[in-house]
């Protein structure tokens, strides 16, 4: 991939840029794809259920609304995603097993770290509108993510 900055010189017109700094937490520290959103706060069972899907090389966006008392995604949901051919995670919230994801193959970006779990009560909505860091995305729309920041395309970019 194209560094960020490159692809925002390049295409400043057709982009939005993401205003909210997110750390990288996978062993991939730049991803891009297509977007699959989902939105649930204090409760990643739905983001289990999606990651347990064939992910088709996209990257599933979860808006947990910014909680930070709960993590979104930890080791056993983050090696699903691998299993299942996400190309990334990216996540208005927190994350935990830092130690685990690091070591996958796959690029995971968050707002931080926090140890504790999620409720699990089946709540959430997939495939939605969605919106944090001033960007509005939904699914089928493009991210491109590294350490410089992110945005939000409406297709595949050419570089």
């Amino acid at each position: 991939m194209t560094s960020l900055p490159d692809l925002s010189d390049q295409h400043s017109k057709q982009i939005q840029i993401g205003k909210l700094p997110l750390q990288s937490f996978g062993s991939r520290h730049s991803i891009s794809g297509e977007i699959y959103t989902v939105s649930c706060s204090d409760d990643n069972s739905v983001v289990k259920e999606i990651l347990s899907r064939k992910g088709k090389n996209k990257v599933l966006v979860i808006d947990a609304s910014g909680v930070s008392h709960a993590s979104m995604i930890g080791g056993q949901i983050a090696e699903s995603a691998v299993i299942n051919n996400w190309a990334g995670i990216v996540v208005n919230g927190y994350v935990r097993d830092v130690e685990e994801l690091i070591n996958l193959p796959i690029g995971i970006f968050a707002k931080g770290v926090v140890a504790q779990k999620t409720n699990k009560k089946n709540h959430g909505f997939e495939d939605v509108l969605i919106s944090f860091g001033s960007v509005v995305m939904i699914s089928g729309k493009w991210i491109y993510i590294d350490q410089n920041g992110w945005l939000i395309a409406d297709n595949n970019l050419e570089f």
